[in-house]
């Protein structure tokens, strides 16, 4: 009976201690503690610091345009990144007045700029960048009213812009799409988002738009949608508890991207008035939840830009209070 009973015991604190080995397992999966670094330095903006830049994709190359700087600064000059040569080109400075908060999205292989503010002026204007000439052209202004902190992208073939801000406070659900034409193109108002906000992010994943975080009011929003080009569809929220714990992903300037079909969040500004946050997360769309991924290394910011080439992700520029940045980091996630 004795062996039997020692048997057990030991069979039992072989089971606890498997479970708590286990455990301690997935919690260090989890942190990524133990895990290659997912971010590393890469080669820095060329031109003068700045947040609030638009920033476009044309095949290999991004293009990143105006923005603010220091001193109340503003920038038309235009800069284009080669991930191959790693290096930074100056091309044709944007035509419209020196801005902040714009908008940028691509059709057909040339790239869009409008929409905006100078701190003064609220802009409603829109230019294409030809990259082939290097040439900038005026195209229809926008028909929405005059804002900034908007957002633009590019679902089947047809733009899409809307959400922002006005100088009173005013945040916009209201969703406008635009297709090009040889006389300058043609905007529609279509179906707005259900929640006002502005300062959100946006990407798209199999073949969906996905619309999330911002402030309406300076509160944040935790709402996020899908839209598919005609109806907005309700997601998980960005704040609440799930089996595990609370969670909060709630941000407004946050830097969004899409990389080897998964979508990623970085950055922004957890309150209207708070610090940037550093924290990367991962959309797991098949769940409708997300997975948390190693820190941003740099200085946490808001208002940065980023994009994608090949199987790595870059942020660069961006702010935090006062300071405006010109570092450049790449992402290259772990396999899950």
């Amino acid at each position: 009976m004795l062996t039997i009973k020692y048997m057990k015991m030991n069979w039992i604190m072989k089971v606890v201690l498997m479970t708590v080995m286990c455990s301690v397992s997935i919690s260090c999966r989890d942190k990524k503690n133990d895990d290659p670094d997912e971010w590393t330095r890469g080669a820095d903006f060329e031109s003068l610091p700045r947040s609030g830049a638009a920033s476009f994709t044309i095949n290999d190359l991004t293009y990143i345009t105006t923005g603010y700087g220091t001193n109340s600064t503003r920038f038309v000059d235009t800069w284009c990144f080669n991930p191959k040569l790693q290096s930074w080109d100056k091309v044709a400075d944007f035509p419209g007045e020196a801005r902040n908060n714009a908008v940028a999205f691509v059709i057909n292989g040339k790239g869009y700029v409008g929409l905006g503010t100078n701190s003064k002026v609220m802009y409603t204007d829109f230019y294409e960048y030809d990259p082939k000439t290097d040439k900038w052209s005026k195209i229809t202004d926008f028909i929405g009213a005059a804002r900034y902190g908007a957002v633009a992208f590019t679902l089947n073939g047809t733009a899409y812009v809307g959400t922002g801000r006005d100088f009173d406070g005013q945040d916009y659900n209201d969703f406008f799409s635009y297709q090009s034409t040889p006389t300058g193109g043609n905007w529609k108002k279509i179906a707005s988002t259900p929640n006002k906000r502005s300062f959100p992010f946006v990407f798209i994943l199999n073949n969906l738009a996905y619309l999330g975080g911002g402030a309406s009011n300076n509160q944040n929003v935790s709402s996020f949608y899908s839209f598919d080009g005609t109806t907005w569809k309700e997601k998980q929220p960005l704040a609440g508890r799930d089996d595990k714990y609370n969670y909060n992903l709630t941000r407004l300037s946050a830097s969004a991207f899409v990389l080897n079909n998964n979508a990623y969040i970085t950055g922004g500004l957890t309150t209207s008035s708070g610090a940037p946050a550093n924290k990367t997360w991962r959309y797991v769309a098949t769940g409708d939840y997300w997975q948390e991924h190693q820190n941003f290394p740099g200085s946490a910011r808001h208002q940065a830009v980023s994009f994608v080439h090949g199987n790595v992700a870059y942020i660069t520029t961006g702010r935090s209070g006062t300071t405006p940045f010109y570092d450049m980091w790449n992402f290259t996630p772990n396999p899950w």
